[in-house]
């Protein structure tokens, strides 16, 4: 399929307000991240219909697992591990030949039962290239950046005529495999941006910010943000 090219090729999503949401329904804060979970599966198909090859997805940050109350980080992990074993099995996934791409510290900050549950989703879909689903789970965009300047700082080290620049800067980075952001998405009401999500490659993102909180979110927010965004025009410093 011919890509449209006014078109964004990577959407990247913070998806706030499922405590929220929770709350406005007088249920316990986990239902609400059950119901937001069921959301991304939905606007996937919007994805794959308009040929919009990376989809990014902010699932949780370091702060999450270490801040919430303790039952409630039980749930979002017992909810991660039933959700990625049911993404590697997913048909839909398998048809398109999604990716499945899993950044953070979730690798240390995860329970061995949930960790392997991520591992088999990248795994069964480690070959596919049409499209690219990346989750960010205990992910801290500040983090992100502190680690890759310590990665020139050693590379650095090791030689000292080393060009430091964009391109070395890029291959430091946890998303050196993806192309920059186009499109940010934030539901939830509050515009602003959190933990330095992709920070880098964000620099020259367009913003999109929903009221709705992120459980209402639904195929015609998506399709609303991705118009405005290609009624837009990009300068980039022009």
């Amino acid at each position: 399929m011919k890509k449209n090219k006014n078109l964004p090729t990577h959407i990247a999503i913070i998806p706030d307000g499922n405590r929220r949401w929770a709350k406005k329904h007088k249920l316990d804060a986990w239902l609400g991240h059950k119901k937001g979970s069921e959301s991304l599966d939905m606007l996937a198909d919007v994805i794959i219909e308009l040929n919009i090859s990376h989809l990014s997805f902010w699932g949780s940050s370091q702060d999450n697992l270490i801040k919430r109350p303790k039952e409630e980080v039980k749930f979002l992990l017992s909810m991660f591990k039933k959700n990625f074993l049911e993404l590697s099995e997913n048909k839909k996934i398998h048809d398109n030949k999604i990716k499945i791409n899993i950044f953070g510290s979730w690798k240390e900050q995860f329970p061995e039962d949930v960790c392997l549950s991520l591992n088999t989703a990248i795994n069964s879909t480690k070959n596919y290239n049409n499209y690219f689903l990346n989750f960010f789970l205990a992910y801290s965009g500040t983090s992100e950046a502190l680690n890759a300047i310590k990665c020139i700082a050693r590379r650095a080290r090791k030689d000292a005529s080393l060009e430091i620049d964009r391109n070395l800067l890029k291959s430091c980075l946890l998303t050196r495999d993806l192309p920059s952001v186009d499109l940010m998405v934030r539901t939830g009401g509050e515009p602003h941006l959190s933990d330095g999500f992709m920070m880098w490659d964000t620099a020259n993102t367009q913003l999109y910010f929903s009221e709705k909180l992120w459980p209402d979110f639904n195929q015609k927010d998506l399709r609303d943000a991705i118009k405005d965004y290609s009624s837009r025009s990009r300068r980039f410093g022009k």
